[in-house]
């Protein structure tokens, strides 16, 4: 009960940015104030600060584990390195949600010498995709129950029509599922699953100095 037991600083917090706190609020309402169980897709710019909305997502949202999907190793080693409690430049700390790692939850990146007892100690657990094949004995689809998570969050949500992102989401078919993107389009044309709740435009992200103005060349 970490996440529903906790008091983050998040709604007056000088500290996070402007679009971080909307999409976390657009979060709560979708599954706690309107009670909805659909996918929520976050739509935020590449350098505008998904990890930080991760980071407080499951706060009074979360009643149980998180599990955290990233595409690629180097995405979810960025995960692992600012959201570890351990690292006293980690995300909550640097951004004052909370005012020491005392209050922090327990963080692990899942690999194949991690226990059982070191997952069931986890409030959150962060992988890349690639360790959810099913084909793997080690897939964590393999040996965790369906119920084990509350909410899943994939990062690059734009991946996650991919069969195994979706095998994931419908082994733990009773979790809520969070999707951020920074483009809600795929070139093959498949929609990505879920209701739209906060976009946050590249212009906005440009305006604000969140990240660098960009130049289109045709060629």
């Amino acid at each position: 009960d970490i996440f529903i037991n906790s008091f983050p600083n998040i709604l007056e917090n000088d500290n996070l940015r402007e679009p971080q706190i909307n999409a976390y609020v657009e979060i709560y309402n979708h599954f706690i104030r309107d009670g909805k169980r659909s996918h929520a897709l976050i739509v935020l710019p590449t350098g505008v600060g998904k990890t930080g909305v991760m980071g407080i997502a499951p706060y009074y949202v979360s009643k149980g584990r998180v599990l955290v999907i990233a595409p690629r190793v180097a995405i979810k080693d960025n995960l692992v390195k600012n959201l570890d409690p351990l690292n006293p430049d980690n995300f909550w700390i640097k951004r004052k949600v909370f005012p020491s790692p005392e209050y922090l939850p327990n963080v692990c990146e899942y690999s194949t010498s991690l226990t059982k007892d070191v997952l069931d100690k986890s409030n959150i657990i962060i992988l890349n995709a690639q360790k959810l094949q099913v084909r793997l004995d080690s897939s964590i689809l393999n040996f965790l129950p369906k119920d084990y998570f509350d909410l899943i969050i994939i990062d690059e949500a734009h991946h996650s029509t991919a069969k195994t992102w979706m095998d994931a989401i419908n082994h733990f078919s009773q979790a809520k599922v969070i999707k951020l993107t920074g483009t809600p389009f795929r070139t093959d044309g498949q929609e990505i699953e879920g209701e739209l709740v906060y976009n946050y435009k590249l212009g906005l992200a440009m305006a604000n100095n969140y990240i660098k103005s960009l130049e289109n060349i045709n060629y």
